[in-house]
């Protein structure tokens, strides 16, 4: 029996099982083999593959149009940026990868429009490990799939095999490995999966000696991703395209119970508007406006950074050659009640004015 025919077996066999508290074990036992078989397989594949398109990241951010064949992601591509992808009512119209540029809220947002996932593409198929490869680097994924709902379970089951998890974060599970002892687990009492639990996982992936230090409640997917390893955590959400096609409204949204979901069109501009409102603030970004010596405030131009960044980060976004020579900064803006003098780790927010004064 061949891997993918042991995968296949295994699969159906979690299909066939009823989900419930008493069988949770027994399917994370199962996804745990069929990761391991994944994991084994891909070490069988080495060969012809692994590497993405060569397109070079830039801009502020990168986001990925992400979906079947036909689903209309090259007219999106044409409705959110200046680029002329080429359409067609036929599949495979995009070969290769179309890169775009959106510009909102002063933010240059590299959009990529990549030829259709079909099935096993985490495998190869369809020039899916090139496919795969380039969703990795990306800052965001975009869902899109039309009124028929195409491929959609199918799609994100491809990403998770290849190690792309949408919508989760990292879990703070760690491993120390040693050749002998046994393993030893470490977590708080206010975490509660079960030690044996965590063993028999492990032990699924040969992991039989070494220290786990597991600091936060985790279930048994989040133990399998840890284990599989190599896995990427990525933002995503979903745009259901040609919604001004008839079609049944409620049938549809029957189907997309509990997803969130924007309905578009990109024939008739229907929320495309929507849409680049939702890619900016999923991608996390904060607008930062610098004030130059005349204390004049450029407001056309902002530093585009990630939520969380620092003055250290301005500064670097900058020229790394303002560190050496940096004294303080001064900070205004509509989430400051007083003008503020801070040094280098301070959190920057979103419209915050800076003035950066130097030592010379």
């Amino acid at each position: 029996m061949t891997i993918e025919e042991r995968i296949k077996e295994i699969e159906s066999e979690i299909k066939k099982t009823q989900k419930n508290k008493a069988t949770e074990k027994h399917i994370g036992l199962l996804k745990a083999r069929i990761a391991k078989l994944e994991i084994e397989e891909e070490s069988h594949k080495k060969s012809g593959g692994g590497y993405g398109f060569s397109v070079s990241k830039s801009g502020d951010a990168t986001m990925a149009l992400v979906g079947y064949p036909n689903v209309g992601k090259s007219s999106l591509l044409n409705n959110l940026t200046n680029k002329k992808s080429t359409v067609g009512n036929f599949e495979f119209t995009t070969l290769t990868v179309i890169p775009g540029t959106l510009n909102y809220n002063g933010a240059q947002i590299q959009i990529l429009d990549l030829p259709g996932i079909i099935d096993n593409a985490a495998l190869g198929a369809g020039r899916g490990r090139e496919i795969i490869s380039t969703i990795r680097n990306v800052d965001l994924i975009v869902l899109v799939t039309d009124i028929q709902l195409k491929g959609l379970d199918r799609i994100v089951s491809e990403l998770y095999k290849a190690g792309i998890v949408l919508n989760k974060k990292r879990k703070d599970i760690s491993f120390k490995k040693t050749n002998y002892g046994g393993l030893r687990i470490h977590k708080p009492k206010h975490v509660d999966i079960n030690i044996k639990d965590i063993r028999d996982i492990a032990k699924e992936f040969k992991v039989v000696n070494g220290d786990i230090y597991i600091r936060e409640n985790v279930d048994m997917d989040d133990l399998i991703d840890f284990f599989k390893g190599n896995i990427v955590y990525i933002k995503s959400f979903m745009v259901v395209n040609k919604i001004d096609m008839p079609h049944d409204e409620l049938l549809l949204k029957k189907k997309l119970s509990g997803i969130d979901y924007i309905e578009v069109s990109a024939a008739t501009g229907y929320n495309i508007e929507k849409m680049k409102e939702n890619i900016y603030r999923s991608l996390d970004l904060v607008r930062i406006y610098m004030r130059n010596k005349a204390g004049e405030v450029d407001y056309e131009r902002p530093l585009i950074l990630s939520d969380g960044s620092t003055v250290r980060d301005v500064c670097r976004k900058i020229s790394r050659e303002m560190l050496p020579s940096f004294r303080y900064a001064i900070i205004t803006g509509p989430t400051r009640k007083i003008e503020l003098r801070v040094g280098l780790d301070y959190k920057v927010n979103d419209e915050d004015v800076i003035t950066l004064i130097s030592k010379y």
